[in-house]
This record gives structure tokens, sequence and C-alpha cells, in this order.
């Protein structure tokens, strides 16, 4: 897995990628028309060279086998604007390994302590709690189709799996058995007594 800023050249590739994840997975499950509207504009290839060109968005790009798999987007305030990974890629940590690279960069370069997320709240705002966002307002405005969400530029709070060695599993099933027969020997024992 390969993570890096996108060139100018390359911001097609990430405009075409973004549109085709939306459309497939996110278009359907958006109750807003206008909200819609609003993410086919922000996505326009001339739109997201606009915002780089004027140095307002930081485009990354997450690569595998030098394929373009997921793109991800921070504007110069903070906040994140695109987070796309391909459908046949998701859940490899693809999305985790942007935001922290999105994290280290707005403390790094930007110098920001938060950075923001606009997550569509019923589905989308557990993934980013997952990884260290906190709500803003604990309450959705209902003509409101996202949750504005928050997180520390500069703190690691992404939550990673980890393998639980054979030996503590073994341990705590010994420890169990033991406990359960130290307590049915003690009520035995009150029993017959």
């Amino acid at each position: 897995m390969e993570v890096r800023i996108l060139q100018d050249a390359e911001l097609a590739n990430a405009a075409g990628l973004s549109r085709y994840v939306f459309d497939v997975c996110l278009r359907n499950r958006m109750e807003f028309v206008q909200s819609i509207g609003f993410v086919e504009d922000y996505l326009k290839f001339e739109n997201l060279t606009t915002l780089y060109r004027e140095n307002k968005l930081t485009v990354w790009g997450v690569f595998e086998e030098a394929q373009l798999v997921g793109v991800a987007g921070l504007q110069s305030d903070g906040m994140i604007t695109m987070l796309y990974v391909l459908p046949q890629c998701t859940r490899r940590g693809y999305g985790s390994a942007l935001l922290e690279t999105m994290r280290q960069y707005a403390k790094g370069v930007y110098g920001i302590q938060q950075i923001t997320v606009n997550a569509m709240s019923a589905w989308t705002s557990t993934y980013f709690l997952r990884r260290g966002f906190g709500y803003v307002c604990k309450q959705q405005n209902m003509h409101v189709p996202f949750v504005t969400m928050r997180a520390l530029s500069d703190e690691e709070n992404i939550f990673k799996k980890k393998r639980v060695p054979m030996k503590v599993m073994v341990g705590a099933g010994v420890g169990c058995f033991l406990f359960s027969t130290a307590i049915c020997v003690a009520f035995l024992i009150s029993y017959i007594m």
C-alpha cells in the first residue's frame, strides 16, 4: 500500500474514482436531492482542479500494486471533503491510512489542532467514531443531511485490531475452568455439610 499526495495530472483519475464510488455506494442512500447535486458539483474535475491549484485542497491517493484504489481530500481549513475507497477494496485499511495521513498533514503542514468532517450520520458517522472522531453537536438537524464531527490532528485514535496470543487464550480458558471448578467444589462442600 502506498499513500501519497496526488499531482495535478492525477486529479482526473481522483475525480473519476470519487464519482464512481459516490454513484455506486452513496447516491441511493442520500435522502436530500440538493445534497446529491452538491456532491456531484464538488467532485467535478474542474472544481477539484481549481481548489487544488488555489492551494485550498490537498488530494491523496492510496495505491495497491500501482492502481489507485482510494482518494481523500483535505481542505486547508482542516475539513475532510473526500474519502472514497473502491467498494471491492474496503476493509483493507485504505480509508484508515488516508485518515491518518490527513491527520498528520493537518498538524504538520497546516498547524491545525483539529480536523473535521461532515458525515452522513445514519451510516458513515460510526466509521468516523471508531477512528477517534466525536460529534460537534449530538443532535442532527433533520433539515441538514450530515452531522459535523471532529478529531484532534495530533492524536492517533485509530482503532486497530490486535491478535490475542494463543498463550493468553489458553491461560484465560484454564483460569475460567479452575475458577468454575473451585466454585462447584465449594458449593458441594457447603451442600454436604
